[in-house]
């Protein structure tokens, strides 16, 4: 029988809302601050959040890192917690540099932000959705030994439709944490490029600390996925359209390819850390999304 994770936290004395801030922390960030478990709690402030952050202190399950202006981030990094989620070797629990902590603080901002969505939370249910659920060829979403390529595991995956999966617009989320150019992103879109044409129906959401990127970004995006590229491949040959009927139209036709940038105001504190050379420090504290 499957634990239930929230429960089997819970059994370590944190109660339910606790447990299931956990939960969100360790599959998807590793990292939080203050704010983001009072966001989730819906509480601005108070007792609340110090008894939660003293309990995990003094089990041992959470780091406290010290940053500006008496700011603290925190790291979830006892294996015990990982293996009893299932996921003993996450990434997620190991100490990164500044660029990729403030990175995670991001992504768990938007999984707050966007609760009512289901996420893929795992290599194995992303295998799942693409492989067996959509019929992808794996290696389109794998490397040669059959592991997610990398840029699909640190991605955030959710589906807009819960309850039907198969049909559901499949959102994809690339976080920029100040990067200074579009470098990466290019590269996450090469990468991907199979698997996203593969779904057909989909978006790219690229979530930034500035609108630094936002022009070239969604030049890069619209010129990989335009409609002139779409139909030169489609029509290559000229008797395809006659010899096959709707169903089998390949996924070139079919693609329904969005992008969207989100501006995240909010504040990240630094660790007092070498940043990255890479990386450029961002202050903010709303969010806006543009399309």
């Amino acid at each position: 029988m499957t634990v239930d994770p929230i429960v089997a936290l819970e059994s370590l004395g944190y109660t339910e809302r606790e447990a299931a801030f956990l939960y969100l922390v360790a599959i998807h960030s590793g990292y939080f601050l203050r704010r983001q478990f009072d966001y989730f709690i819906d509480r601005n402030r108070g007792g609340t959040v110090v008894r939660f952050l003293e309990k995990a202190r003094i089990q041992g399950h959470v780091q406290f890192f010290d940053c500006a202006h008496g700011r603290q981030v925190y790291h979830m990094f006892h294996k015990s917690i990982y293996r009893m989620l299932g996921v003993p070797d996450c990434q997620n629990r190991r100490v990164k540099g500044d660029g990729d902590v403030r990175a995670r603080l991001m992504k768990l901002d938007y999984v707050l932000e966007n609760g009512s969505e289901r996420f893929l939370e795992t290599d194995e249910e992303k295998f799942h959705f693409f492989a067996e659920l959509r019929g992808i060829d794996q290696k389109t979403f794998c490397n040669a030994v059959g592991d997610l390529c990398p840029a699909i595991r640190s991605l955030l995956i959710s589906l807009a439709g819960r309850t039907q999966p198969a049909g559901s617009l499949v959102r994809f989320v690339f976080v920029d944490e100040g990067l200074l150019t579009t470098a990466k992103f290019e590269r996450v879109l090469a990468t991907m490029d199979g698997l996203l044409r593969s779904i057909g129906y989909f978006e790219l959401i690229y979530v930034a600390l500035s609108e630094h990127n936002f022009k070239e970004a969604a030049v890069l995006f619209h010129k990989h996925f335009s409609t002139a590229t779409q139909t030169r491949q489609a029509s290559l040959n000229p008797d395809w359209q006659r010899n096959v009927s709707r169903n089998q139209l390949p996924v070139m036709a079919q693609l329904r390819p969005q992008f969207t940038t989100v501006l995240y105001r909010f504040h990240y504190p630094s660790l007092r850390r070498n940043e990255l050379r890479c990386s450029a420090g961002c202050s903010a504290s709303a969010l806006e999304v543009t399309q």
